[in-house]
């Protein structure tokens, strides 16, 4: 009997080549992209993170209304401090939430509204006593009292908080000039120095609440804001220091004489690196203070965000002697970086890689997959910047996906109005055609009209391709 055992075995070998081929040609192949994502399961889905983030506060408030953080007292114990600044926030989350109609009905949110309310001070400011920061909870504060749409109830509370605000900055008041690098800014309180996140949230506030972009506060923001920008053709302060090493990649740092990135410098010098979160602080600002996205201070921004464009972490830190230190900060991050691009107005983002990012996709994909199950965020990897705080990492998330919301509806927007331009576009190259052929256009006009059209035409699809390939709109 011949046995069968060669023939079984040469036949093995002929699957196992063709296994092997089409697993080196899959390696080389292109990988597959990734399905646009739908927008109105998206939506869907951050309106569930938001209804959560509240249901988390509902269930957190204290009994007082407020939301805070836990501090040590003077004998080291750690020990309960209510907090304006946190408690509004957690407002303001609420009553911009597409759910707010029923939350500030709710007897948790009432609480919260009445706790800020017995934090007015009579010199227009909304603060804890005796805590500090000052500006930013008067900030916060206002804009949680004007997301509540009552004018009748809140205008002059209002009004007060930004006249509080407007006094905190530097300027002649504070026997400075220009020159000064503190001038234009606002600090935490106005015996602090004044940094970008203070200054930030204070134009935040005032414009939120209706202060027109003329003002003179925003006028005088601008020459403290481009002071902290890493950008040696407009930040004269730089120019003029000879303590400071210039960089000039566009971002921004965290004040004109200080950067919260720690690098190695030579002896009395100063080496200001740009990180994320001031870079998306700085763009945020001077576009609430009214300057033109085409200036070259805000493209540099720009530039410097899309180079660094990450949501995994607040770009720009160094991990050599703290592997967590990309993290510091992370939330606040993810909650500037947001309302900056929206304000900005960039759709699709394309990275020196090549790549085109729809960041309202990608930010709101990222906040949501990092929920707690009890519907909080907290930033488990660094405490710093009160990160380890739920309260306020809920309040940042909730507001982050606000934005990105918000986004979403723009795009909407943007994709209906490029399909509109195109239906009006075909319409006019049958209009052009119809004339070529009747003789009412001669050829030439005619031909000339069609390249024209056709352009217009490819930019409107190359634009539609770009925006779907990322995100699927209708049923």
């Amino acid at each position: 009997m011949i046995s069968r055992r060669p023939r079984f075995a040469a036949l093995t070998g002929v699957i196992l080549c063709f296994l092997l081929s089409q697993a080196v040609a899959d390696e080389k192949a292109e990988p597959k992209k990734p399905e646009p994502a739908p927008a109105a399961k998206l939506r869907a889905e951050i309106d569930r993170a938001i209804k959560e983030g509240l249901a988390y506060y509902e269930k957190n408030v204290k009994e007082d209304g407020s939301f805070g953080y836990m501090a040590p007292d003077k004998g080291g114990n750690l020990k309960y401090a209510d907090d304006v600044g946190i408690t509004g926030l957690a407002v303001a989350a609420a009553a911009k939430s597409p759910f707010a109609k029923e939350e500030l009905k709710k007897d948790y949110m009432k609480k919260a509204i009445a706790y800020l309310e017995k934090h007015i001070q009579k010199d227009g400011s909304i603060m804890n006593k005796g805590q500090g920061l000052s500006v930013y909870k008067t900030a916060i504060a206002i804009m949680a009292f004007n997301a509540l749409n009552e004018p009748d109830k809140y205008g002059k509370i209002i009004k007060n908080g930004q006249d509080f605000l407007k006094k905190e900055q530097f300027d002649e008041h504070d026997k400075i000039d220009k020159s000064n690098y503190r001038y234009g800014g606002i600090g935490y309180g106005h015996v602090v120095r004044p940094s970008l996140p203070p200054t930030e949230f204070a134009l935040q506030g005032l414009r939120e609440t209706g202060v027109d972009p003329n003002d003179e506060v925003f006028k005088k923001a601008v020459l403290f804001l481009q002071r902290c920008q890493n950008l040696t053709d407009t930040n004269d302060f730089d120019q003029k220091s000879d303590k400071i090493i210039p960089i000039n990649d566009g971002g921004a740092r965290h004040n004109p004489v200080g950067s919260k990135v720690k690098v190695d410098a030579p002896d009395g010098k100063l080496l200001l690196p740009s990180y994320g979160s001031m870079t998306a602080a700085f763009l945020k600002s001077m576009i609430y203070a009214g300057v033109d996205r085409q200036d070259p201070r805000l493209r540099a921004a720009f530039r410097w965000i899309l180079k660094n464009y990450t949501f995994e972490r607040n770009p720009g830190f160094s991990t050599t002697l703290n592997k967590n230190a990309d993290k510091q900060g992370l939330y606040y991050y993810y909650h500037t970086m947001g309302k900056a691009l929206l304000l900005y107005g960039a759709h699709i983002l394309h990275t020196p890689d090549g790549k085109a990012h729809n960041w309202a996709v990608e930010l709101a994909q990222k906040i949501i997959s990092i929920q707690r199950k009890d519907g909080s965020w907290v930033n488990k990897y660094e405490e710093r910047w009160y990160e380890g705080n739920p309260s306020l990492v809920t309040s940042y998330c909730i507001l982050t996906l606000i934005n990105c919301r918000a986004e979403l509806t723009a795009q909407e927007k943007y994709h209906a109005g490029i399909l509109e331009s195109l239906k009006n576009l075909n319409l006019e190259m049958t209009k052009t055609t119809r004339g070529m052929e009747s003789g009412d256009i001669n050829k030439q006009d005619g031909t000339k009209k069609m390249k024209e059209l056709m352009l217009k035409q490819k930019e409107l699809n190359d634009k539609l391709a770009e925006l779907e390939q990322t995100i699927a709109f209708g049923e």
